[in-house]
């Protein structure tokens, strides 16, 4: 059996496993992976060329129109989570654990680092999310000349404090959290990770390949220096490795003035900056920050946080968006690689246009002989209908004649023209897609349709792995909160039109769940489409309406809803006059006829309703609340009662009604009805 390997041995492995991924990076075939992820950046930010030369530079930036188009056709919207139980007796947690899901996406924002994420990912061709939770309470705080005291919480130990792994936790004696004092936290975080600061194994071919992976952080030495997580001994030890470019010293060595905006020394004086790195080593499944020293050398000292196990129970934090594959690598690609030399091709076809165009003047020949100086100055008269005399019989032809302009050749606009066409065939973005259809090309409806299928069928590939990402990222939220949650916590219902909240502690989200994303539901929402749907569902329930199989008030709801963006559909309902009802079929019904018959289903109620369902629960669309007072549309707003939302979740989550989630954990606000 192998021998252990020691903690300076694993320091050792450690730094050079991030030394080899970096030179992989910067030493790749003459050009690392490194400068062409800055190169497509600038390209999609309009700085596109390296220096300025004495004529006009033209940029005529499609890679951002390109990117700007690709971008929220994936992720414009909020996801739509959907988990199913794998079990049968874990469904009413599955109920629970889907509207927390949705809900905790909406209210931490995840939205807004995911889509910075989905950037990376069609830029670069890959991108990094980190899903971790933060748990942090508000320390006591004591503060000497301005500087925080590290040993006020047993900071002065060797090790720092079981404070966790998040080097942004609001820990006592950490500077950098100094703003967030008094801030609780008790929740997962997804936060998008710069491609930059990622390194993995450089013999890896995917991520199932990778033996480690690490992230680095730019820390300032003083925060370091008292961040009591770390090793006491250790992190005194840290320096500088790098120093803002901004801070720079005159030639007295003196910073600060006008003078430092001529130099490029930097300022060693200022504040410098630490690599920390946290290295996750996935075979032995532990986990270490150590200070990476200037150039590799090992002048960080060791651990800062030796190695132990992972406390995540998903393994790493880390998730990896992948762009296009190629087989054998392990970053894929990116949609800027493949137009690249197009956009630069068009940057300079239309620069030649300009200086074409600059070139063209009107000039004139003239004989001096043939004019004197008043036929001079009608020569360069603006005026109209100038008289020029002649001052000798020698023939006007003679005397006067243009020169010849220098006019743009009509295949440079051609050309053009091509390249756009170029990078829309190999984008997949068409002008279409774009909102800029061809103005001189006439096409009919059936011609537009098709080019929209056949650019969908790359969009949609492109939301499917997005799908894909957002549904691992859902697992690791909800694993996370099985594993770290505390106490008992509230979640607003927002998958169905009420205001319901979800009262929930860590045996309500326990189980083994199936995650995926509906379909469509992060795609911007086309209104003319979804007009057109709704028109299309009202034209063919109106059959099932008068046949009093569809429930007339929960579908015109629906339609005003999703056909139309109503908020409060209901307003629009007729309350019906007190003593009669209308009913589906069209037959109005007396107070004391809908009173049920004992043991029995009230006149005129559909076949079909389950036997556990409340009364007043609508048998067809009983997923919308009905208004009024009205028995037979369910119950008023007032009385939204925790079994009719625990029913309602159930159903609207494809659960029996009779495995709904307890109504003890339901909270309904009183007079709160539906939205």
């Amino acid at each position: 059996m192998a021998n252990k390997m020691s903690d300076a041995s694993l320091l050792a492995f450690a730094r050079n496993e991030v030394q080899r991924s970096k030179r992989w990076r910067s030493n790749r075939t003459g050009f690392g992976f490194d400068e062409q992820w800055r190169r497509y950046i600038d390209l999609y930010s309009g700085m596109h060329y390296d220096a300025e030369s004495g004529t006009d530079q033209l940029v005529v930036n499609l890679v951002f129109s390109t990117v700007n188009v690709m971008a929220p056709a994936v992720a414009i919207n909020n996801p739509r989570f959907v988990v199913g139980a794998r079990k049968p007796e874990e469904a009413p947690q599955a109920v629970v654990t889907e509207e927390v899901l949705n809900y905790l996406w909406r209210r931490n924002d995840y939205q807004r680092d995911f889509r910075l994420a989905v950037l990376d990912w069609i830029i670069v061709g890959h991108a990094w999310l980190k899903i971790g939770y933060k748990s942090t309470k508000k320390p006591e705080r004591k503060a000497v000349d301005g500087v925080i005291n590290s040993n006020a919480s047993g900071g002065s130990g060797s090790e720092g404090g079981e404070e966790g792994i998040d080097d942004r936790e609001n820990v006592d004696g950490n500077v950098e959290s100094e703003l967030n004092v008094g801030v609780d936290e008790d929740r997962p975080f997804v936060e998008r990770i710069s491609v930059f600061d990622m390194y993995v194994d450089p013999d890896a071919r995917h991520p199932k390949e990778m033996r480690w992976i690490a992230q680095r952080t730019w820390r300032p030495v003083v925060d370091v220096q008292v961040d009591s997580r770390y090793s006491k001994t250790q992190r005194e030890r840290v320096g500088g490795s790098h120093w803002s470019p901004w801070d720079t010293e005159d030639g007295d060595g003196r910073a600060g003035g006008d003078s430092n905006l001529q130099s490029d020394k930097p300022n060693k004086g200022a504040i410098s900056y630490a690599e920390i790195i946290e290295f996750y080593d996935i075979k032995r499944n532990t986990v270490a920050t150590f200070a990476a020293g200037a150039d590799g050398d090992s002048e960080g000292g060791g651990w800062l946080i030796k190695p132990k196990d992972i406390p995540y129970a998903s393994g790493h934090p880390f998730e990896m968006l992948r762009n296009y594959e190629v087989p054998d690598h392990f970053y894929p690609m990116g949609d800027v690689q493949q137009i690249e030399s197009l956009q630069l091709e068009l940057n300079e076809t239309r620069t030649q246009m300009l200086n074409y165009r600059k070139k063209f003047r009107r000039a004139w020949m003239y004989n001096k002989d043939a004019f004197d100086r008043d036929g001079i100055r009608a020569l360069e008269s603006d005026d109209d209908n100038v008289m020029i005399p002649v001052v000798n019989g020698e023939p006007l032809s003679g005397a006067l004649m243009p020169v010849p302009a220098v006019i743009t050749p009509a295949e440079f606009f051609d050309q053009s023209v091509m390249i756009q066409n170029d990078m829309d065939m190999v984008s997949g973005v068409s002008d279409y897609a774009k909102g800029n259809p061809q103005s001189r090309t006439r096409r009919t409806a059936t011609e537009a349709a098709m080019i929209a299928d056949a650019a969908n069928a790359r969009a949609q590939d492109r939301l499917m792995k997005i799908e894909l990402v957002l549904a691992e990222c859902g697992r690791r939220i909800i694993q996370l909160m099985q594993q770290y949650m505390t106490g008992e916590q509230v979640a607003r219902v927002v998958t169905l039109p009420v205001n319901g909240w979800v009262n929930y502690d860590k045996d309500y989200i326990q189980g083994d769940f199936d995650y995926e994303v509906r379909g469509g539901s992060t795609e911007p929402q086309n209104e003319t489409f979804r007009r057109q749907s709704a028109m299309q569902l009202s034209d063919m329930s109106a059959q099932f309406v008068s046949m009093g199989v569809a429930d007339p008030v929960a579908l015109y709801m629906k339609l005003l809803r999703d056909g139309f963006g109503e908020k409060d559909p209901q307003r629009f309902i007729v309350k019906p006059e007190s003593g009669t009802h209308t009913m589906p079929d069209g037959s109005t019904m007396a107070d004391d006829e809908m009173a049920p018959p004992e043991g029995g289903m009230p006149p005129g109620m559909p076949p079909g309703m389950p036997p556990g369902m409340p009364p007043g629960m609508p048998p067809q669309g009983g997923l919308q609340m009905q208004p009024g007072s009205d028995p037979s549309l369910g119950p008023p707003p007032q009385e939204l009662t925790p079994e009719l939302l625990a029913m309602m979740l159930a159903m609207e989550s494809g659960v029996d009604p009779s495995m709904a989630p307890p109504p003890e954990m339901m909270g309904v606000p009183p007079g709160m009805g539906p939205m």
